[in-house]
């Protein structure tokens, strides 16, 4: 028996299991990957450079052996020490020492803005340095920031190295550590040497441990609804350094359009911040899946309705879009349940063999059974029947559901800012991907955007408007987020490997490539032609189902870009009056965090006047 290799926290790994370990997240990057090879040519390559690049990763199999190992250790120690820790340690103590933290680590932030001649800079930390001491106590209060409006200027030595030029050719994952690079690694020597922290055995390391109980919920939310949480930690961290080494200001420019307002949408999310750990995760065996389908359900304390939540393209079931529509479902009375869309990674890997999404009758079969083995799974603790809702192409099938089934079927069925035609709406989110496209410094725009999303994340829709987005980076970040989840899309339904290659292969694929090189092929295979697909794909073709459905109602906005004008107008006459709420602004979903949509939608789902906790 090989002796046990003691990780950290206690946690043993057999060095009998590491091949298995390593081949399982990583070095199989390294074999032929047919699925790839099979992957059509995109018919806009000049696609692939408007996709945001990560630091080079030519370690990618050990960078993604030690992401492994990190994930077990956050499952089998951070999570639950972070956990025991909040619970004995309030906030505002946290809160104090990661102040002291980062007052006492002011020789880091001083050399390194002298080291890049950030004179005022320099100025700045030492004010905040003598005030925080002082007045603060030691660094544990912040009235420099809190009193006296004195920003941090946050530097390190990498920043200092990137300054002077050295550009990381290398990312690395380290166990505990998490994302560097070589650069980066490097200069934490420098960092260390010059915290006084560093000097006191198990203060450095009590304080880190400190400031990462507060991203414990952040790190949990990346790994669960992810399809590849190593890739997307990896492009975070590589943006954010180059953020933070070149400085970059944001073009303050603002323009109040469709795509800007769209943004809003951010601020759509629960009321109840912890309304996502009230869910119980069920998995239910749908008839002809290949493994459980996942659900989170939020249950009443009595018997009631059961309300199924679809979320947007790609969007898994614990998206912040998904939780603010489940939180106004519960909160009506309902018994929540929320799957993953249909072309989100879980979904796709529990769903039948060969299955690719986005060819409706596919879609919707599998949605019903998915539905029907929930349904089973509750059958002792509701009654009546079912509510459905869902938002973007969850409410594209919302209204596919309703005009497919008789009409008294669902007890409510609420569609919010759906496209009309699956492929006009997504060919749209192609072209705002592209809007930058011909911009004199795509780079700048790229950036600006970022810089932007990144500052804006804990903002409030009231003092949003200071952040000001134009256009076009709007429509970039709008597209960006649209592609991301194609890429994924399509490498679990093709079971691609994901890898640095692969990605360079999948992001230059966009909806049409899918639908028409993918989809189609394998579709006609069963007879289905390319004119069936378009019929499918268009709500047109159903209105006799839609109008009849009695219960079914809409939300949508006069510029929502995913519906052509005539879209509109064919949704507005079909559904007049009460059965659409609508609003003149908010582009595809940006006005739904608005009090008065809010109160609109639980009034078109609510089923009796009930008054439930929230807890």
């Amino acid at each position: 028996m090989m002796p046990p290799l003691p990780l950290a926290f206690g946690i043993k790994v057999h060095l009998s299991i590491l091949p298995l370990l390593i081949a399982a997240t990583g070095c199989a990057s390294f074999l032929p990957d047919p699925a790839l090879e099979t992957l059509p040519d995109p018919s806009h390559p000049e696609d692939a450079a408007l996709m945001l690049q990560s630091t080079p990763d030519p370690l990618e199999p050990l960078n993604r052996f030690s992401f492994a190992v990190d994930e077990v250790l956050f499952d089998y120690a951070m999570e639950p020490a972070s956990r025991g820790y909040r619970k004995v340690l309030p906030s505002q103590a946290r809160t104090g020492i990661r102040n002291f933290g980062h007052n006492i680590a002011y020789p880091v932030r001083l050399t390194s803005n002298l080291l890049q001649g950030e004179w005022a800079n320099a100025g700045t930390e030492t004010k905040r340095f003598l005030i925080n001491t002082t007045e603060g106590v030691l660094g544990f209060g912040d009235p420099a920031t809190k009193k006296y409006q004195i920003y941090l200027a946050d530097e390190d030595i990498g920043q200092a190295f990137g300054c002077w030029g050295w550009q990381p050719s290398m990312y690395l994952h380290i166990p505990i550590f998490g994302a560097s690079s070589e650069r980066d690694l490097i200069s934490e020597a420098g960092d260390v040497l010059l915290d006084p922290t560093s000097y006191v055995y198990g203060l450095h390391a009590g304080i880190r441990f400190n400031n990462k109980t507060d991203q414990v919920e952040s790190t949990r939310q990346l790994l669960a609804t992810e399809f590849d949480a190593y890739a997307l930690n990896k492009l975070y961290f590589s943006r954010k350094r180059a953020i933070e080494v070149s400085n970059a200001q944001p073009a303050m420019a603002g323009e109040n359009t469709a795509q800007t307002q769209t943004l809003m949408t951010v601020f759509n999310r629960p009321h109840d911040p912890e309304f996502d750990d009230r869910a119980e995760e069920i998995a239910v065996q749908p008839r002809g899946f290949r493994r459980p389908l996942p659900a989170s359900v939020w249950k009443q304390h009595s018997k009631a309705p059961v309300a199924y939540v679809i979320p947007g393209l790609g969007g898994h079931r614990l998206g912040s879009r998904a939780l603010a529509l489940a939180e106004l479902a519960f909160l009506e009375g309902y018994h929540v349940v929320c799957f993953s869309n249909n072309l989100n990674w879980e979904f796709i890997q529990a769903a039948p063999a060969n299955y690719l999404p986005g060819y409706l009758n596919d879609d919707l079969r599998y949605l019903r059974q998915a539905h029907a083995a929930m349904a089973q799974s509750l059958s002792e603790q509701t009654h009546g029947a079912p509510g459905v809702m869902g938002f973007s192409m969850g409410g594209w099938y919302t209204l596919n559901l309703a005009a497919t089934s008789a009409p008294d079927t669902y007890s409510a069925a609420l569609a919010i800012n759906p496209p009309l035609d699956l492929t006009t709406g997504l060919k749209a989110l192609d072209r705002l991907y592209r809007a930058p496209a011909a911009a004199v410094d795509l780079e700048a725009v790229k950036d600006s955007a970022l810089v932007k999303l990144l500052i804006s994340q804990n903002s409030t829709p009231d003092n949003a408007a200071d952040l000001p987005f134009s256009d076009q980076e709007a429509s970039y970040l709008i597209g960006l987020s649209y592609r991301m989840t194609l890429t994924q899309t399509i490498m679990s339904s093709l079971k691609i490997r994901p890898n640095v290659r692969a990605y360079q292969r999948v992001n230059a694929l966009c909806w049409e490539d899918y639908y028409s090189k993918i989809v189609a092929p394998a579709l006609a295979e069963r007879n289905i032609d390319s004119d069936a697909l378009a019929q499918a794909s268009n709500l047109r073709t159903r209105e006799p189902g839609l109008t009849a459905a009695a219960n079914l109602k809409l939300v949508l906005t006069s510029n929502d870009f995913l519906l052509t004008d005539d879209d509109l107008a064919w949704f507005r006459k079909r559904f007049p009056g009460e059965r659409t709420v609508y609003s003149e602004t908010g582009g595809h979903m940006g006005q739904l965090w608005r009090p008065e949509v809010r109160e609109a939608m639980r009034a078109a789902i609510r089923f009796q006047t009930i008054t439930v906790s929230a807890e």
